[in-house]
């Protein structure tokens, strides 16, 4: 079931933002199809609500003073690089009829499996596309690793998504791939034997 949360009205412009900070609001815009862009603030338990949860989440928004309502996904988020706060919110205005586009979390699942076996796992996509209906999107997505040996991967392709939920990333990238440690004791030792090698006397000079 949708969250409801009330957002309150703000101006346009970097000004406005600003002014949202300095009363501890977060500037935030809805978009949407076949609507004109909202700017919106949200208070501190408001933003709570909003970013915190498993997997993508779906709010039932309405704004103070407006007759504006309707369903929303956080589309994007701008972050404060020292407090990681969110500075700025993109939310995505929706139908729950309408099919959506949207990213969710490769969770993995065996990988103590691969340490015992002197394996370590390489990741190269945490995240993978989806296409479904919003009340069908998965809260979460998961890999087993264990069975990998050592060079085999996982592709998207392989993941298991629920009926209705449709792959948008290419099948075929990769999203962890099992690899051997580097050998390192093997170069320390010819690291260690080659400072033991007695230097190389050069001849004396016949001028002397």
């Amino acid at each position: 079931m949708a969250q409801e949360i009330v957002l309150k009205p703000r101006g346009t412009g970097k000004g406005a933002a600003k002014a949202c900070r300095r009363e501890n609001l977060t500037p935030a815009v809805i978009y949407g199809k076949s609507i004109t862009p909202v700017a919106v603030a949200l208070d501190v338990p408001s933003v709570r609500k909003i970013m915190t949860g498993i997997g993508v989440q779906i709010h039932h928004v309405k704004i103070e003073g407006s007759d504006f309502e309707g369903d929303v996904m956080v589309q994007d988020a701008v972050y404060d690089s020292v407090s990681g706060k969110p500075l700025h919110i993109d939310l995505h205005k929706i139908s729950l009829t309408e099919k959506v586009k949207t990213e969710v979390h490769v969770g993995i699942t065996g990988e103590s499996a691969l340490e015992r076996a002197g394996l370590l796992l390489q990741r190269q996509l945490r995240d993978i596309t989806i296409e479904c209906l919003p009340t069908e999107i998965p809260s979460n997505v998961s890999i087993d690793v264990s069975h990998l040996s050592h060079g085999e991967a996982i592709t998207a392709g392989q993941v298991e998504l629920p009926a209705g939920v449709r792959l948008v990333t290419p099948a075929a990238e990769v999203i962890v791939v099992a690899v051997a440690p580097k050998q390192t004791e093997e170069t320390s030792e010819e690291d260690a034997a080659a400072a033991e090698a007695p230097a190389e006397t050069k001849p004396e000079s016949e001028n002397q």
